[in-house]
């Protein structure tokens, strides 16, 4: 027979498994509490992060420090107080941090506590930095453009020492006839 007991227990280990596999899959996430933001506020925070393939989803403080020590982020588990809520980026981070930052602006509640971003550990104001990056393409498009102007510049100083080089053969050719002729 299950007591309430052992049915609790068990509940709690299944949950605990379901969101270790859920940060298996998406290692990189945001730590956020919620405490004062409204229900219907936070549906409109995971419709618009659904649009960059990430997701939000509150979680127990109890289980969200368990799951942290277990993934040996103690420094992250010290953070759980409240309300707390994870947020899964998706395949662009970025994104990510850019909704969550920009919805952290109108609620006034709602409060950015951290990040663990490709394994690395992040504070709040780190997050807010990150949102702040351009989209990718715009990044690349930078740094071809980076790279493309000092090759442009040499080719053009080139061309024009070529140009100097022809006309001055030119000249010579000129000055060569006008003597033959003279």
């Amino acid at each position: 027979m299950v007591t309430m007991e052992k049915f609790g227990k068990l509940c709690k280990e299944k949950m605990m498994e379901e969101l270790l596999l859920r940060f298996t899959k998406h290692p990189n996430f945001v730590i956020t509490s919620f405490m004062g933001t409204s229900t219907g506020e936070l549906e409109r925070l995971r419709r618009n992060l659904k649009k960059s393939q990430a997701n939000y989803f509150v979680v127990k403080n109890s289980i969200l420090k368990l799951i942290f020590n277990k993934m040996k982020l103690e420094e992250e588990a010290a953070k759980v107080e409240g309300g707390m809520g994870i947020s899964l980026c998706g395949a662009n981070p970025v994104i990510t941090c850019n909704v969550l930052v920009g919805f952290a602006r109108t609620n006034d509640k709602f409060k950015i506590k951290g990040a663990v971003i490709d394994g690395k550990r992040m504070s709040a104001d780190r997050v807010k930095q990150l949102a702040g990056l351009p989209p990718r393409n715009v990044l690349v498009a930078q740094v071809v453009g980076g790279i493309k102007s000092p090759i442009t510049g040499f080719v053009n100083t080139l061309g024009g020492i070529l140009k100097k080089f022809v006309y001055v053969v030119d000249a010579i050719k000129s000055n060569k006839e006008k003597t033959k002729t003279a």
